[in-house]
């Protein structure tokens, strides 16, 4: 799989945007590009003293919807919200 690098530029956008959105105090992330999916590997902090590393798998194309797509933005946002609950402010609402 040939990328560019304007293409990975935007999924890393759409992943950071993503991330904001579920209020998580602090984070880092990396994506890399498996076969038809996106590994995005999320190391976020649980409290002041502990972090959790989690790992998310989203095919390209539903990444590069989600940008535009409100329901496939909402699909996303529902998926990571439970796999990164840990790091989620208690007192936000995604």
């Amino acid at each position: 799989m040939t990328l560019s690098i304007i293409e990975i530029a935007e999924i890393r956008e759409v992943v950071g945007k993503l991330l904001d959105q579920l209020k998580i105090d602090a984070y880092l992330f990396e994506v890399e590009p498996k076969d038809d999916q996106w590994e995005i590997k999320v190391e976020c902090a649980v409290d002041k003293r502990c972090w959790e590393t989690v790992r998310l798998t989203a095919k390209k194309d539903i990444l590069f919807h989600g940008a535009d797509d409100a329901v496939m933005h909402q699909v996303l946002l529902d998926n990571w919200s439970e796999a990164l609950s840990a790091c989620i402010k208690k007192n936000s609402s995604v």
